[in-house]
């Protein structure tokens, strides 16, 4: 939901500096390559990755319970990203690299590089979002993001009320994160500058749902960019401390036989897989962001270069997993991507 139709077109207009001739033909074989693959059911890739998640940090400072990272469930080890591997991945991509996603598992700016991290990403005209929990955003910190050429800032606040936000948030200030937001608005007003974009990203939960309208009022008050409503991902190692909404257009999942269970039929297909990868903070890459443990990473940019494992045997064979049975593949059943027949 945006606050202002001036804003949003200003962001949609200042995104397409963002483009180029060559980025353009790289979506388009990009594209080609997954409508291909879908007709024949044999995985081929013409062209790079258009997009990149990389993981900042591999810690947090909250212990939310559907977070691998909060819940402690994760068996790879926790570090940051040095900006010598970040610059690594940039080259390896090269200039097709259109968008990069500051944000995997852990809180992006418990890395004290994330401004050089950022205006890296920036000299190369990259699009570049991050999103955090809002603890760290000091008027010193904000400002470093501003000027660094950050495209959108994700801030999550999943509750109106102390009581509702420490719900999920466990270990988190909620007031201390309304001030983050502040300090962020009153830098960029000061800086002069139009962005990044500030959208305030709300999960929805059982226990939240009552306070939207509430919620929305407040955005609209403090004068954020942007309101997203989304959906909350579930885990066994929840221990049902949280539940899914009963609005169901808020809900990725419905009850079936005593459990939740994703809405809508899961597809052969997905373009993730075709159009873009993730990587961790140690430089281990993953098919997407549902790989939480990369269980099924197909190497590290340390040993062989992005476009290397964007083509090798490992990937292949996970995109023609996807092609054949995608449900068979535990973590693609607890995905809402490629729940639509486009084919």
């Amino acid at each position: 939901m945006w606050f202002s139709n001036i804003q949003r077109f200003r962001y949609l207009l200042g995104s397409l500096k963002y483009l180029s001739c060559r980025r353009l033909l790289n979506g388009i074989l990009l594209l080609f390559s997954f409508f291909y693959s879908r007709l024949t059911k044999k995985p081929r890739i013409m062209g790079s990755p258009w997009a990149m998640s990389v993981e900042p940090s591999g810690q947090c400072n909250l212990q939310c319970p559907e977070c691998p990272v909060g819940a402690g469930v994760l068996t790879r080890k926790a570090g940051m990203l040095t900006l010598p591997l970040f610059e690594k991945m940039l080259d390896d991509a090269g200039p097709q690299l259109l968008a990069l996603n500051l944000y995997f598992q852990g809180e992006p700016m418990l890395n004290r590089g994330i401004g050089d991290i950022i205006a890296m990403a920036q000299q190369r005209n990259i699009y570049t979002s991050m999103s955090t929990n809002g603890h760290y955003l000091s008027p010193e910190n904000c400002a470093l993001l501003i000027k660094g050429g950050l495209s959108k800032l994700i801030v999550s606040v999943d509750g109106i009320s102390r009581r509702s936000y420490s719900r999920y948030r466990k270990g988190g200030d909620l007031n201390k994160v309304k001030q983050g937001i502040s300090n962020f608005l009153e830098q960029r007003r000061a800086l002069g500058r139009r962005s990044p974009i500030i959208s305030i990203q709300f999960l929805v939960f059982e226990h939240n749902e009552h306070e939207i309208e509430e919620l929305t009022q407040w955005c609209r008050n403090v004068r954020v960019d942007l309101l997203e409503l989304k959906s909350a991902q579930f885990y066994d190692f929840g221990n049902n401390e949280v539940s899914p909404p009963t609005i169901a257009r808020y809900s990725r999942y419905t009850m079936e036989d005593g459990q939740w269970v994703m809405k809508g039929k899961s597809y052969n297909h997905c373009f993730k897989q075709w159009g873009s990868a993730v990587m961790s903070w140690d430089g281990r890459i993953a098919p997407c962001c549902y790989d939480k443990d990369l269980d099924f990473s197909p190497g590290s940019i340390r040993v062989s270069p992005l476009k290397e494992i964007w083509q090798n045997q490992s990937l292949m064979q996970f995109r023609r997993q996807v092609l054949k049975d995608k449900a068979a593949i535990a973590m693609c059943r607890n995905c809402p991507e490629g729940r639509k027949l486009i084919i």
